[in-house]
């Protein structure tokens, strides 16, 4: 399996398996908090859903997470791919997304963490406070990871190569659209987040049906 293959597969599956995890499988099997629960209450209540659930929070969340982690990854090697006029451009998207796959990772080791203790009925009042922390912990990503994505499609527009324009066009305004939405609109700023996966999704299908042409 070549980077190509790697690459495509990490931009077409993952994306579509951890949406469909997170947002489909997860509110369907373990049910969803109610939405006016906010701060303390709303963690609470989410530990408290999740200890009468045994095992399947991990086998939802962890999957969910590593799809994510490698859909970053898919978008760090897309820019480091980038070898014309677009190069600088995507090396710096690249070294955005390298930095922010820790913050997924901290934030599932902190929510274990929230999780096994609470169950234990041992330190709940921390338990509360790790999970809320660990939920703070991706509030500044979304802002990141618009600049990251709208440098890539600008590289991609600028390199002229072998992804289409309007896949670069797409990540570029949605991109840019993303830095100030997702402060302005809040959760509706998730809908420029979905925009940016479908863009990667793209990228990912290109890359695999032209490596499929190459044989």
């Amino acid at each position: 399996m070549n980077i190509r293959l790697l690459n495509s597969l990490m931009l077409t599956v993952c994306p579509i398996l951890m949406i469909l995890t997170w947002m489909v499988l997860e509110p369907l099997l373990l049910g969803d908090v109610d939405s006016g629960l906010v701060g303390r209450a709303g963690a609470e209540a989410w530990l408290e859903l999740s200890s009468g659930k045994g095992a399947l929070p991990y086998l939802i969340n962890v999957p969910a997470t590593f799809c994510l982690v490698a859909t970053m990854l898919g978008i760090a090697f897309l820019g480091r791919s980038l070898q014309g006029s677009g190069a600088a451009f995507g090396s710096l998207s690249a070294a955005i997304f390298s930095v922010l796959i820790a913050i997924p990772i901290i934030g599932m080791g902190m929510s274990i963490s929230a999780m096994e203790m609470f169950g234990k009925g041992v330190n709940v009042e921390t338990a509360i406070t790790i999970d809320m922390i660990a939920d703070s912990v991706f509030n500044g990503m979304p802002v990141f990871w618009a600049l990251g994505i709208a440098l890539l499609g600008l590289g991609i527009v600028m390199e002229k190569g072998f992804l289409p324009s309007w896949i670069g066009g797409l990540m570029l305004v949605s991109g840019l659209a993303g830095i100030p939405g997702v402060l302005i609109l809040g959760e509706a700023g998730f809908i420029i987040w979905i925009i940016t996966i479908v863009a990667a999704v793209a990228s990912g299908v290109v890359l695999f049906m032209r490596r499929a042409q190459e044989y």
